[in-house]
């Protein structure tokens, strides 16, 4: 169990699947916090397991319960049908209430919409969120982040299968076009080169795979495709050395039982 403690986690002995891992008095004084704002992609729209943010979280969660060292937080900041819009208004309260005062904190802040914000109405052949809105909105997002940390990522928006939503079955007056994703996804990647942020082009490594077959509606991915952007997600992370999903090697043989205890589970 994690516990707070005059603004220090202790971590208390409890069995796992049949493990017990005992940490009693340790403290730690440092946080990794992940916030991941975004729309019904972030928020794992439709995977039973949770999506791909929850699969990311998930080796981050084994981390806890093997490494007293650090206290790691991982936050599904997604909102179905939410647009660049929409995050910009909740960013800075949303990012407040998950500060840790009194530890030492490092935090990462991941946006992943454009989608909501492309979408097309058929009779007027407009976006719901107007190109230049969209562009300051990702400007001004970009800043306040940076403002509060230097780890910020954007992921960009995915390809649809527009046979499935053009038009949108659960809203018939719009569509979804792959022309225009590209098009808001470019504005994000502009946007990124200028100030020096990282982004990952999630359009792009799609397009390398059968990706429709990774689509639940044409829209929203399965939890097959779920776990194919976790593992696109998590290998960019690691190979910028944004987020360490390894254990450290002094705790390995815990992570070892624990994983032996919950695959008996």
């Amino acid at each position: 169990m994690l516990d707070c403690n005059q603004n220090l986690f202790i971590y208390r002995q409890k069995d796992y699947f049949g493990v017990s891992i005992s940490f009693t008095n340790k403290y730690s004084t440092e946080v990794v916090v992940v916030m991941i704002f975004g729309d019904s992609s972030v928020y794992g729209a439709w995977d039973n397991n949770g999506g791909w943010v929850n699969r990311l979280r998930e080796p981050i969660d084994v981390k806890n319960l093997v490494d007293p060292d650090i206290a790691y937080f991982v936050y599904n900041l997604g909102i179905p049908g939410n647009t660049s819009v929409d995050v910009l208004k909740r960013f800075e309260a949303e990012y407040k209430e998950r500060l840790y005062p009194g530890v030492t904190q490092e935090t990462i802040v991941i946006f992943g919409f454009g989608a909501n914000d492309s979408m097309v109405s058929i009779a007027k052949d407009t976006s719901t969120v107007p190109i230049r809105e969209f562009e300051s909105s990702v400007n001004r997002l970009a800043d306040l982040a940076r403002e509060r940390t230097k780890k910020v990522i954007f992921i960009g928006p995915a390809p649809v299968d527009e046979s499935k939503v053009n038009p949108i079955p659960w809203d018939k007056g719009y569509a979804y076009k792959n022309a225009r994703i590209k098009e808001y996804d470019n504005v994000i990647k502009a946007v990124c080169r200028k100030k020096n942020i990282m982004f990952f082009g999630l359009f792009d490594e799609l397009l390398k795979l059968d990706y429709k077959t990774l689509l639940e509606d044409g829209a929203h991915f399965s939890p097959a495709g779920h776990m194919v952007i976790y593992e696109l997600v998590r290998e960019y992370l690691t190979k910028n050395k944004i987020l360490n999903f390894e254990t450290p090697k002094r705790y390995s043989h815990l992570y070892k039982k624990f994983k032996s205890g919950r695959a008996r589970n």
